[in-house]
């Protein structure tokens, strides 16, 4: 008996074959992406903190660095201010009412005494002279 193919069945069995064989290959690829992009996503992640610490310690030492620098630099200011002709007479006007406030015990002593040493405070710490009206 000869046996008769039949090519339209052949046909179907070879294209759901080759169409699962597709399925199959594109779901493997897909798994396998996801697994090095999870990889790749850790590794990257893990060198973003390290970065991020390093960075912030850095920021933090440069802030430290300038908060220092900007205290001894205010810290000198102070001293310049103190010692120019401004702050010589804003001084010795804060000192002068100081006496007067001590000897008359006056309303009008207390608050030229509190103007004047505030001034002097005020030129000392900014160095912003007052006012001349």
């Amino acid at each position: 008996m000869e046996s008769r193919i039949n090519y339209l069945a052949l046909l179907i069995v070879i294209i759901v074959g080759v169409c699962a064989g597709n399925l199959v290959s594109n779901w493997i690829t897909a798994k396998y992406i996801e697994t090095e992009v999870g990889k790749a996503t850790a590794e990257i992640s893990k060198v973003l903190t390290t970065k991020s610490k390093n960075t912030q310690q850095t920021g933090k030492k440069k802030t430290q660095q300038i908060i220092s620098e900007d205290t001894i630099s205010q810290e000198q200011l102070v001293k310049q201010r103190k010692l120019d002709d401004d702050g010589i007479r804003l001084a010795k006007n804060c000192s002068e009412w100081t006496v007067a406030n001590k000897d008359m015990q006056t309303q009008t002593s207390e608050r030229g005494m509190h103007k004047h040493c505030e001034l002097y405070q005020e030129y000392i710490r900014s160095g912003s002279l007052p006012d001349s009206n």
